[in-house]
C-alpha cells in the first residue's frame, strides 16, 4: 500500500511514511522476504506437485511421507499449514460401513481367518470380493483378489455379469501372477459365485483352502471392502465412467499402476503394497 501511494502521488517514501505514521524501517522489513517465507514458498511448490500428481488423493500425512522419500524434511504440522494456505484439500473418504452378501453359497466353507492375526508373509491368505461399477451405459461388476499381508491386489476382473466366471477370471489372474503357491487360504463372503462348483474346483486344483465369513458378518472380509470404498471414492467421487472400455482402462491404471505401485497405505507404515513386499523379501 505504501509503495502504491508513493508511485501514484510521486512523493518520496519518507513523506508517505510520515503521513501514515509508519517508520521507513517497517516498510523495508515488510517488503523483504524472510528466509522462512522463501523456504515455505519452495516447499509449497513441492507439496502442490505431489498433491496434483496423486489427483487430490493424498492428505498431509501421505504428502509428508512422499517428501520424506524425496529426502526433504518437513514436519507434519508444516505440511498441513502449507496445504491449507494453498487450498489443497484432499478427497474426503466417507465413513466405511462394511457389507456382506446374503449368504447363498451352497455348503459354505468354515471361516479359517476368524480370530487369526494378519499373515506376516505374502501368499498366506488371499481375500476376494465383488462390487458394482457404474457407467453411463449400464452396470459393470468388479471382482478383486487381495493379498492380506501386503494389501496388494494380485488379481481382478471386470464384466457385465455376476456369474461365477467373474470371480474365476480374477482368481486365475492371481494364480498366474503368483505361481507355485501352496496351502494359501482364499477367504470371501458366502456369495454364490464363490460357492460354485467351478470356483471350488479351481481352488482345489491350485492347492488353495477355502474360507468364508459367517453369514451377515462383513467384518471378516473388511480388508477388501475397505479397498473397494477407497477405489470408488478416489476414482469416481460420486460419478460414473462413460463406457465399459473407459472403466477397464481407468481401473487398470488405478489398480496396477497407482494402488499397487504408488499409493502409500497407512496400515503398511505408509509404504506401497509393492514396497512392503520388497522389504519383506529383502529381510528374509
Amino acid at each position: 500500500m505504501i509503495l502504491a501511494l508513493q508511485q501514484s502521488t510521486s512523493t518520496s517514501l519518507r513523506q508517505v511514511c510520515q503521513a501514515l505514521g509508519f517508520a521507513r524501517s517497517s516498510f523495508y522489513h515488510a517488503a523483504t522476504e524472510t528466509a522462512t517465507q522463501a523456504s515455505d514458498q519452495q516447499m509449497s511448490v513441492r507439496i502442490e506437485a505431489i498433491f496434483k500428481a496423486h489427483r487430490r488423493r493424498y492428505g498431509y500425512r501421505r504428502v509428508g511421507q512422499e517428501l520424506k522419500d524425496q529426502e526433504l524434511v518437513c514436519a507434519p504440522s508444516r505440511v498441513r499449514r502449507l496445504m491449507k494456505q494453498r487450498g489443497l484439500k484432499a478427497i474426503q473418504p466417507k465413513n466405511f460401513v462394511p457389507k456382506t452378501s446374503d449368504g447363498k453359497a451352497n455348503q459354505p466353507s468354515p471361516n479359517l481367518v476368524k480370530n487369526q492375526p494378519l499373515p506376516g508373509q505374502p501368499n498366506r491368505v488371499w481375500a476376494g470380493d465383488i462390487t458394482f461399477i457404474p457407467t453411463q451405459t449400464g452396470w459393470l461388476y468388479l471382482a478383486v483378489v487381495m493379498d492380506l499381508c501386503s494389501r496388494r491386489i494380485v488379481g481382478w476382473s471386470l464384466a457385465n455379469h455376476l456369474r461365477a466366471e467373474l470371480v474365476l477370471a480374477a482368481l486365475n489372474q492371481a494364480l498366474a501372477s503368483r505361481p507355485g503357491i501352496d496351502q494359501t487360504i482364499f477367504h470371501s463372503d458366502r456369495g454364490s459365485q464363490y460357492g460354485s462348483t467351478a470356483f471350488r474346483q479351481v481352488l482345489a486344483s491350485a492347492g488353495l483352502r477355502q474360507s468364508m465369513s459367517a453369514r451377515a458378518n462383513p467384518y471378516d472380509n473388511a480388508w477388501t471392502e475397505s479397498f473397494i470404498g477407497t477405489l470408488k471414492q478416489e476414482m469416481l467421487q460420486g460419478g460414473c465412467f462413460e463406457t465399459a472400455q473407459d472403466a477397464q482402462t481407468e481401473l487398470f491404471e488405478y489398480i496396477e499402476a497407482y494402488y499397487n505401485n504408488q499409493r502409500k497405505h497407512s496400515a503398511l507404515g505408509y509404504q506401497t503394497p509393492n514396497q512392503f513386499e520388497h522389504q519383506l523379501s529383502t529381510h528374509n
